[in-house]
């Protein structure tokens, strides 16, 4: 992955609006974001849009259509004023809201959903500051439980996710669902809380995807 193109979605993000309480776009959330390239004509789903860095660049990309999701309804008034801020009224035509967990994911048919989960292991959340650590839990003992979640609910036919590399993604296979295809990764810069795995705070972070095995075999 180039870093420039990272970089790109760092800058948008710091951009964004982000109402207080909702997530706001991070380095794991740019990588995601620039690997969103390949969504000409698609239909989207951003699990857990916060800000809406991820609806951005897929609509920016030219997705037929995004639905972002999440919980807070503040997060989905953010991504829907930065979708206009930054693309305009057409691309805000493209995009539709929908307030829920990832247990009711089902609904949401899509070609691909793209997602930036919790994944931090339980162990790492006393490391992460108060006020912030609902948007970090739920990663459970091994990080992988909110992936884990979206696999099991998910209405898409593939899904994307990040995951940092101390994390073993095959653990989070679901049946239904593929092995995971690495599609993109970075070395980058890791937040405080991820200190006692890794001391230098900057480590390997991958993006992969997983195909839904009925419908796309595994090799």
């Amino acid at each position: 992955m180039d870093i420039t193109e990272i970089e790109h979605w760092n800058v948008v993000g710091r951009k964004l609006a982000v109402s207080e309480g909702v997530h706001r776009p991070s380095t794991f959330s740019a990588l995601l974001a620039a690997t969103l390239t390949d969504c000409r004509n698609l239909v989207v789903v951003d699990a857990g849009c916060g800000a809406g860095l991820a609806t951005v660049a897929a609509l920016a990309a030219g997705a037929r259509h995004v639905i972002a999701q999440d919980y807070d309804p503040a997060a989905l008034a953010d991504t829907a004023r930065n979708v206009t801020d930054v693309l305009g009224p057409e691309a805000r035509r493209r995009l539709t809201l929908w307030e829920a967990d990832w247990t009711m994911l089902t609904p949401m048919k899509a070609d691909l959903l793209a997602v930036n989960p919790p994944q931090r292991p339980s162990s790492l959340l006393p490391d992460v500051p108060e006020d912030q650590r609902h948007l970090h839990s739920g990663g459970g003992p091994d990080g992988l439980d909110g992936i884990r979640t979206v696999l099991s609910h998910a209405g898409a036919h593939r899904v994307r996710t990040t995951a940092n590399a101390i994390l073993n993604l095959t653990e989070a296979s679901t049946p239904g669902w593929s092995a995971p295809r690495k599609v993109a990764g970075a070395d980058l810069p890791l937040d405080p809380s991820w200190r006692s795995v890794v001391p230098d705070l900057r480590g390997r972070v991958d993006v992969w995807e997983f195909h839904r095995s009925d419908t796309h075999p595994q090799s």
